[in-house]
C-alpha cells in the first residue's frame, strides 16, 4: 500500500455534469472525462469547491432546479479511517456550492444511495460497518452487522446546520436503490427503495460468519422487495419506523422518469429475479452480477405489473429511461413514463452482449429495437442518458476559447494529503498487516491519481 494516494476505481456510476463526465465511486472523489474523447481530465473537485475526501457515486439532480445535492460519507479524515462525519452539498446549476453542511452518522457505514424532495435529502445508512481497529488487524474495510439497525437520516436541503440532521431506525436490513421520492400535502416524505433483509454483499462478510450468505449462489436466493416508507422530518431523532408497504417483487437497481424525481410518481424500471423461470446452469454457470434474467415496470398507484423475460441464458444489468418528449417540448409539458428503455443484455451462453430497446409502458412485447454488439463487456452497475444536443451545447461552452474554457482538474491535494505530506510525508510504502511481499520502492504523490 502506497501512503497518501487516492485510491478510488471510480467504476460505480458516470454522470454527465456542465460538460464533463465525472466518474464515480463513493470511496473517493470523481474524476472527469470528455464526453466526446473519453480522455481523462484529472480529479474533479468543482473548481476547487468541494474538498472532501469521499464522493457519492449517486448525486441527485433537481428537475425544478438543476441543482446537484450530493454527499460524502466517511468524510472527516482521508477517507478509509471510520469516520462518522457526513458532508452534504449542493451545487447549483451554475456550478457554485449553495450549500455545505457537516453532519455525524451514529456509526460509520455505507450510504450508498440517497433521496430529494423539494425540501429534505434522505440518506439510507446500511449496516454494512467500517471499524479502524478491524482494519488495524488486517481485517476487511466493511463487515456486516446483523445485530445493527438500517437508519435514514433526514436533513433539509436549505441553511442545514449540523443538530438538524434526524435518524429513524428500522429492522436490521440491506438497503438497495432508491426508485422515487416525494413530499405529500401533510408535508410527510415518501421514500421508495430497495431492502433485502440479510447481507446482500457477500463479500463483506461479519465477523462472525454463522448464518449469513457467503457465497453468490446464497446472495441469489435473497428477496429484495421495493418498499414505501413513509417518514415525519418533524419525528424525534432515534424514533422507530415501519415501512408503509412493500409492492411484492424481488429485484434491484429502480429507474424512474427523472423529470419527476421530487415529486409523486406512479411508474418505476427495475431488474428482477424470478426463480420460477428456467436458468440454463450447465450451459451458463452462475450468474454473474446476479440472476435479473426479467425486466419488469411497475406502477404504484394500481399495482400494475409488466414484464418481459430474458430467457434460459440471458440476464439483464440495469436500465435506463429515455424521455420521449422533443427538444421544442416544454419541460413542464410531459406525461410520466412516457418514452424508451434501454438495457444491456447478457447472453452468458455465448459471452456477448446486446442493447434492447424497448417501449417504456410495454415491456411485455419485447423490445423495438436491438443492436448486436460484436463483443462482451464487462458487467457494470449504473448509467444515464445524455441528449447529443446537449453533450454538442457543452462542447461550445468547454472548447479552448468558449464561453466556460477547458475544464480544469484539481490544482492541489485534498486536505487529508495536505496534512500527512506535512507529517508523514506522502509516497510511501507501507506493510498491509497481514499481506507479505512489500515493494519498498513503491512512490506516488496520489494528487490526481495518474
Amino acid at each position: 500500500m502506497v501512503k497518501g494516494i487516492i485510491r478510488t476505481a471510480s467504476n460505480t456510476n458516470i454522470i454527465f455534469w456542465r460538460g464533463v463526465l465525472l466518474a464515480n465511486k463513493e470511496e473517493g472523489p470523481p474524476f472527469a472525462t470528455d464526453p466526446v474523447t473519453l480522455e481523462t481530465i484529472g480529479r474533479y473537485d468543482f473548481d476547487g469547491q468541494v474538498q472532501s475526501p469521499t464522493f457519492t457515486a449517486h448525486p441527485k439532480f433537481d428537475p425544478d432546479t438543476g441543482e446537484m445535492v450530493c454527499y460524502g460519507y466517511e468524510a472527516g479524515g482521508n477517507g478509509y479511517d471510520a469516520s462518522y462525519d457526513i458532508v452534504v452539498y449542493t451545487i447549483d446549476k451554475d456550478g457554485k456550492k449553495t450549500e455545505e453542511c457537516w453532519y455525524k452518522a451514529p456509526f460509520c457505514g455505507m450510504i450508498h444511495d440517497c433521496t430529494i424532495t423539494k425540501n429534505y435529502l434522505i440518506l439510507p445508512l446500511t449496516p454494512i460497518k467500517a471499524d479502524a481497529e478491524r482494519m488495524k488487524r488486517g481485517g476487511n474495510h466493511f463487515a456486516w452487522d446483523l445485530d445493527e439497525d438500517q437508519w435514514y437520516g433526514i436533513v433539509p436541503r436549505r441553511n442545514g446546520k449540523p443538530e438538524d440532521i434526524v435518524w429513524l431506525r428500522a429492522d436490521n436490513g440491506f438497503h438497495g436503490h432508491v426508485a422515487g421520492s416525494y413530499e405529500n400535502k401533510q408535508g410527510k416524505i415518501g421514500v421508495d427503495l430497495t431492502i433485502a433483509f440479510d447481507n446482500v454483499f457477500f463479500f463483506f462478510p461479519p465477523e462472525n460468519l454463522a448464518n449469513t450468505p457467503n457465497t453468490l449462489l446464497q446472495r441469489n436466493k435473497l428477496v429484495s422487495d421495493i418498499y414505501r416508507w413513509v417518514f415525519d422530518p418533524k419525528t424525534p431523532t432515534n424514533t422507530r419506523v415501519q415501512p408503509f408497504k412493500p409492492f411484492g417483487i424481488n429485484g434491484e437497481f429502480s429507474r424512474i422518469d427523472d423529470r419527476v424525481l421530487t415529486k409523486r410518481y406512479s411508474h418505476l424500471w427495475q431488474c428482477n429475479i424470478d426463480p420460477t423461470k428456467s436458468y440454463d446452469f450447465a450451459k451458463c454457470g452462475p450468474p454473474a452480477g446476479g440472476l435479473f434474467n426479467m425486466l419488469g415496470r411497475y406502477e404504484w398507484d394500481t399495482g400494475k405489473k409488466d414484464t418481459f423475460w430474458a430467457g434460459p441464458t440471458c440476464t439483464f444489468q440495469e436500465p435506463v429511461f429515455i424521455p420521449k418528449a422533443s427538444p421544442s417540448t416544454p419541460s413542464t409539458s410531459f406525461t410520466e413514463g412516457e418514452g424508451y428503455i434501454i438495457v444491456l443484455l447478457n447472453h452468458l451462453g455465448v459471452l456477448r452482449n446486446e442493447i434492447f430497446i424497448f417501449e417504456a409502458q410495454n415491456l411485455a412485447q419485447g423490445p423495438l429495437a436491438v443492436v448486436h454488439l460484436p463483443v462482451k463487456l464487462r458487467l457494470g452497475l449504473h448509467g444515464n442518458f445524455i441528449e447529443q444536443r446537449e453533450i454538442d451545447e457543452w462542447a461550445k461552452k468547454r472548447k479552448e476559447g468558449g464561453e466556460l474554457g477547458l475544464a480544469q482538474a484539481a490544482k492541489g491535494m485534498l486536505p487529508w494529503q495536505k496534512k500527512m505530506a506535512e507529517g508523514e510525508g506522502l509516497g510511501i510504502a507501507v506493510p498491509v498487516p497481514g499481506k507479505d511481499g512489500m515493494n519498498a520502492s513503491i512512490g506516488a504523490n496520489g494528487v490526481n491519481g495518474r
